[in-house]
C-alpha cells in the first residue's frame, strides 16, 4: 500500500481491501482496466490485507501490466518491487473479479486471486460514447 500511495495521487488508507469501499465517493470505481487506475484484490488466507496495485499499462481486453509491491513469490521475496508484471483476467465471465498474475520466479501465471475492481484516478473521464 506504501508504494502505491508513493507512486500515485491516490490518498486512501486501511489495509488493501479496505481501499474498494473508502474509495466511495470519492474516486470513481470500475470493472475495466485503465493506465494510473488501482487494482484492489480481495482479502484471501494467502493475503489477509489484500493487495494493491498500480496498472502500468493496458495491453489488450485480457491483459495487463501491473507495477506493485510484497508480492511474495516464494520465501524471503516480500519488501521488493516490481514492475510491468502481466496479470490476466481469468475470471469465469471476462470482467475482471479474478486475476492471475504471472510468476517471475517460475515462468508460469498463478492461480486466480479474486478483486474487487479498480479505482480511477481523480483526472479520470469516462468515455463518452
Amino acid at each position: 500500500m506504501q508504494f502505491v500511495r508513493a507512486s500515485t495521487s491516490f490518498d486512501l488508507s486501511g489495509n488493501a481491501w479496505q481501499w474498494w469501499e473508502h474509495a466511495a465517493g470519492v474516486y470513481q470505481r470500475g470493472g475495466d482496466p485503465r493506465a494510473r487506475s488501482v487494482l484492489v484484490f480481495k482479502q484471501t488466507p494467502h493475503m489477509r490485507a489484500g493487495h494493491v496495485a498500480v496498472v502500468a499499462r493496458v495491453l489488450d481486453e485480457h491483459t495487463i501490466l501491473l507495477d506493485h509491491a510484497n508480492w511474495g513469490y516464494g520465501h524471503g521475496e516480500k519488501g521488493r518491487v516490481d514492475r510491468g508484471i502481466a496479470a490476466i483476467d481469468c475470471s469465469e465471465r471476462g470482467d475482471w473479479s479474478a486475476v492471475c498474475v504471472f510468476n517471475k520466479k517460475y515462468g508460469v501465471y498463478g492461480a486466480p486471486y479474486p478483486t474487487y475492481g479498480f479505482i480511477y484516478p481523480r483526472d479520470f473521464v469516462a468515455d463518452v460514447p
